[in-house]
């Protein structure tokens, strides 16, 4: 994604709320807007190049979606970053993956666990070159992290339940951005990703189902230890 997009980049298949509706939803995951901060329109305008009511559809549309709070007639901010969100969505989170799961492992065939088999690949490779200090280094993380969890469900689930964990990963994502700041080893990054990989495609539903509940919830406890350091 440009670091300054502008509504000129749009293709012609993107009506001009798409257009910041994908790139203000991105751009809130990714912490360019930080938790509770105002969306003043007069910046979103400037920053995306278009006009008034293409901002105001991409910013109720994403008020639906959970990435934007509406608050009276105050305007539109960033959601905070709060403990009790943060349960709510590992609950909801716990829900969707574990039905997910049991899905894809009801669904998928030999290029599904291949797909989990080379997602894990990359995630091992670019975790060894995971620095705190180092963006580049982290953004690529990221992506490769994303790859593996999509690749458990790709392809092998109904549609409506992949987009809502997409919806919900991108959600929990504010939150593990948090975690980059935590001294995390290559070692303990990939020994927790093998394990799920390994169980998940030893097809045994009930063992996969629990490895992803505790791997949401080493995430929520990381991110609430953080909050709780932070309040205020």
């Amino acid at each position: 994604m440009d670091a300054n997009p502008t509504a000129a980049t749009a293709t012609t298949a993107l009506t001009y709320s798409d257009f910041v509706f994908d790139h203000l939803r991105a751009d809130i995951v990714q912490g360019v807007f930080a938790p509770a901060s105002k969306l003043a329109m007069k910046d979103l305008t400037a920053r995306y190049q278009v006009g008034l009511s293409p901002i105001r559809e991409a910013l109720h549309r994403l008020v639906g979606e959970g990435f934007v709070l509406s608050v009276g007639q105050r305007g539109f901010t960033v959601p905070p970053l709060t403990l009790e969100d943060l349960e709510d969505l590992t609950a909801l989170r716990t829900l969707v993956e574990e039905a997910a799961i049991r899905q894809a492992i009801a669904r998928g065939g030999d290029t599904w666990e291949a797909g989990i088999v080379a997602a894990f690949h990359r995630l091992e490779k670019q975790a060894a070159r995971f620095a705190t200090d180092d963006e580049t280094a982290i953004r690529h993380y990221d992506a490769v992290h994303r790859g593996f969890h999509t690749a458990l469900y790709a392809g092998v689930t109904a549609p409506r339940l992949a987009t809502l964990h997409g919806n919900l990963y991108d959600q929990a994502f504010r939150y593990r951005k948090t975690l980059h700041h935590k001294r995390l080893t290559a070692r303990d990054i990939v020994a927790e990703h093998r394990r799920l990989m390994k169980v998940v495609l030893s097809r045994d539903a009930d063992a996969a189902a629990a490895a992803l509940c505790g791997h949401l919830q080493l995430t929520r406890k990381a991110a609430a230890s953080f909050l709780a350091d932070h309040a205020g």
